[in-house]
């Protein structure tokens, strides 16, 4: 069932439920985010019966709203708003292109009309023998000539004013398309959004060669939460992503996968290349000194656990991404704060030192 556009309710109504939603998300501590946010506001609301009958089931039984939970609620019921919404715009666009090609038949029928009366004019011109009936000839074809013009002005208007329709739903439809594919708290890719850019790259015939993945995640983020709050953790998230930017360049791509755990694709790296980038970015989280902003008091050291890993032409690109995940958990493992390389992996499970 579709969710009714959340401009159907008054202000008022709005603000009413906002007193209900953030308590009932504090209590259930589940970060205020705008995607959790847009869940938890239809259940409070109760438009979505299949939404709010799981969700409270999920309540009566004392679930934890986890991360990975509220993206799932997110991805099932509210992620397609966004393909609503992309149909809705192409569809007007279809519309006014429709729209654009029938002004122009309707332009040329008018041109190939006042061409017809020319022919005629010009025949009966070289017919007449009178001044009176050239005199007349000359009247109707001067009618014709304004008649033609204003057409012509009209539908110049009228390309202009539909050409800038175009353009801003072209617009629209862009933001949409970047909002659909993009992680709301850092602005980096999400992770749906990398799947599709990964095998994208994996399936490219002319892709270089080398593309490599590295698998990183937020040393004991939980504690962080704990001993400061979720809005410092998101800020300690934003900083890695900021990290990520900073290493990344050309066709690399940064994502958000979820939580706390991000990745990066490297095209045209191989396996030493990128965990000499791993490496930088390691070192660049754990030099860093961070402080509150609110009480200046420093957040202590943050690490992050890396996982390199490079795909093998052939394999299904998600396969390349665990492995790179596994690298990841054995530097978790193996003490934290440092890098895996996959095939490093493969040497000591065969025992080759």
């Amino acid at each position: 069932m579709s969710s009714p556009a959340l401009d159907d309710i008054s202000a008022e109504q709005s603000g009413e439920l906002l007193r209900l939603v953030l308590p009932l998300m504090s209590k259930h501590q589940v970060p205020i985010t705008p995607q959790n946010y847009a869940v938890w506001f239809d259940f409070v609301r109760g438009n979505n019966p299949e939404m709010k009958a799981e969700m409270q089931q999920l309540v009566d039984a004392g679930a934890a709203f986890t991360e990975k939970l509220n993206e799932q609620l997110f991805e099932k019921y509210k992620s397609e708003c966004d393909t609503r919404h992309f149909a809705k715009i192409r569809g007007e666009m279809s519309e006014l292109m429709d729209d654009l090609s029938d002004s122009l038949q309707h332009a040329g029928s008018q041109a190939q009309q006042f061409g017809g009366h020319l022919d005629g004019v010009v025949e009966n011109v070289e017919q007449s023998s009178s001044m009176e009936d050239i005199k007349v000839l000359l009247t109707s074809l001067v009618e014709e000539t304004r008649t033609m013009r204003k057409s012509t002005q009209l539908l110049h208007e009228h390309l202009e004013a539909k050409s800038r329709e175009i353009v801003l739903l072209q617009e629209e439809l862009e933001q949409e398309r970047k909002r659909a594919s993009t992680d709301p708290l850092t602005g980096l890719a999400n992770r749906r959004a990398f799947t599709d850019a990964l095998i994208r790259s994996c399936n490219d015939v002319d892709a270089p060669e080398g593309l490599s993945l590295i698998m990183i995640d937020i040393d004991h983020f939980k504690q962080i939460n704990d001993a400061h709050g979720h809005l410092i953790g998101d800020r300690v998230i934003r900083f890695l992503a900021q990290v990520l930017q900073q290493n990344t360049k050309g066709k690399d791509l940064a994502a958000r996968f979820g939580g706390e755990e991000f990745v990066v694709m490297l095209s045209a790296t191989g396996l030493r290349g990128a965990e000499a980038v791993a490496e930088s970015i390691r070192k660049a989280v754990a030099e860093a000194k961070l402080v509150r902003a609110d009480n200046k008091q420093p957040l202590g050291q943050i690490t992050v656990s890396l996982g390199v890993a490079t795909y093998h032409p052939g394999e299904d690109p998600l396969e390349a991404v665990n492995r790179s995940d596994q690298a990841m958990y054995h530097s978790k493992q193996s003490g934290r704060n440092r890098v895996t390389v996959d095939s490093d992996l493969s040497d000591i499970s065969e025992g080759i030192l």
